[in-house]
């Protein structure tokens, strides 16, 4: 079963570790005047007993927007945040009070926000004058507005639907309702490149490690690799031949590395019917080869659609997340479902990521392999964890010996031997 961490008193769509024992949420009520809020939300795990708890730290507002989409990058002074808000991207970034800089230090990214809020706003790609600090629940950390774009430009309504950072945290790119792909340079937003990738909207794109490459996945049925430097198609990602056009498409990709060998690169798409019909079509999970850029390994994950992705760090691990609120874990190199808990929330699941698999989440979650965290609109933190499954099977070994032995003695007094 899920383990509830806490509640928000907004419906949640993002989430993202910090650190080993923080974790960061958004969400809220959007600009409507529904008395609902917006906000960011820093959470701290710690254990308690034989289960994990999160407690609010920090709130940081957002109004009038909520977050939709969100990504963060360790940058040697705490985390950059990128947050999505209608065809927005804002650049914050999170500091613990102890590690805030003295006032009379040299600091060439204060200089830059300095600059910036100096800029009048624009409905171009320059930046404009970044949201002010707002509500603030604790003095542990401090959240500092560093840059804010349009990063989305459809016409009827602008939406920023992904964004993620490169490995190395140098750039991000965004992707949205208008169909393009976006690539800006950090910390001051400065476009890099704009590539018109898709006839409409993008449910999803990621960034290669090696930070030279983007895939792409639309609801226009293609999926295409594109070249940072340029802009230029590499690839497009074909998937089953025998899948009739048009009936499936890729809502959702992400690449993935070995921890024991990091120049093993995977990559993994999510597939869901394109349309519902009366007979619910299975969804499925896929396997690639990075650098071909062909299916390896197919994997159905029932008729449940699914709605979210993720790789744990380490790349062993996939999370995925359904519209009816289960979280499933899976083994990413064989895609074996190893655990699947129905109903963790109580509608689609908006958000995931893993804990670090090393002790500190093993002693938060009491011995587990791994733990997944999940996100919905039912404003529920919740914790998937997946206990050892050696363990299991060391059980199992344990019950098939003894009833051995049994069987064995049976045979034996029946022989008259004992």
């Amino acid at each position: 079963m899920a383990v509830r961490l806490c509640s928000a008193n907004y419906p949640l769509y993002a989430v993202t570790l910090l650190d080993d024992t923080h974790i960061l949420v958004a969400g809220g009520g959007g600009a409507a005047r529904t008395g609902v809020e917006n906000a960011m939300e820093i959470f701290e795990l710690c254990g308690e007993g034989k289960t994990c708890v999160a407690t609010s730290v920090h709130k940081h507002s957002t109004d009038p927007r909520a977050v939709m989409s969100l990504a963060a990058k360790p940058d040697g002074k705490g985390h950059l945040i990128a947050a999505g808000m209608d065809g927005k991207c804002q650049l914050f970034r999170i500091t613990k009070s102890s590690e805030a800089q003295e006032e009379g230090e040299q600091d060439v990214d204060k200089e830059n926000e300095a600059n910036l809020r100096k800029r009048k706003g624009s409905s171009g790609h320059k930046a404009e004058k970044p949201t002010e600090e707002t509500e603030q629940t604790s003095s542990d950390f401090k959240v500092e507005s560093l840059a804010c774009v349009d990063t989305d430009f459809h016409k009827e309504e602008p939406f920023q639907k992904v964004v993620r950072f490169s490995r190395d945290g140098d750039i991000i790119a965004t992707g949205g309702a208008d169909g393009h792909v976006r690539v800006w340079k950090v910390p001051k937003l400065e476009k890099k490149l704009d590539i018109k990738a898709h006839l409409d909207e993008i449910d999803d794109l990621d960034i290669s490690p090696s930070g030279n490459k983007i895939v792409s996945v639309s609801r226009d049925y293609h999926a295409y690799v594109w070249k940072v430097e340029g802009g230029k198609r590499e690839a497009e990602l074909h998937w089953d031949k025998k899948v009739p056009e048009k009936s499936y498409r890729i809502k959702a990709v992400r690449f993935g590395t070995s921890q024991e060998k990091k120049s093993t690169v995977q990559l993994y798409t999510m597939h869901i019917p394109a349309r519902r019909e009366r007979k619910p079509l299975p969804c499925y999970l896929t396997k690639w080869d990075a650098m071909k850029y062909v299916p390896e390994k197919t994997r159905s994950t029932g008729t449940d659609l699914l709605s979210s992705l993720v790789v744990s760090d380490d790349g062993v691990f996939l999370g995925v997340g359904t519209n009816s609120g289960d979280t499933m874990i899976y083994v990413s190199w064989s895609l074996q479902k190893v655990h699947r808990v129905s109903e963790a929330h109580g509608i689609f699941v908006t958000g995931l990521s893993f804990l670090r698999n090393n002790a500190v989440t093993e002693k938060l979650t009491n011995g587990a392999e791994t733990a997944l965290i999940s996100v919905s609109a039912d404003h529920h933190v919740n914790l998937t964890p997946l206990r050892p499954r050696f363990m299991i099977s060391v059980w199992f070994a344990v019950i098939g010996f003894l009833v051995l032995v049994i069987v064995l003695m049976v045979f034996l007094a029946q022989e008259g031997l004992i």
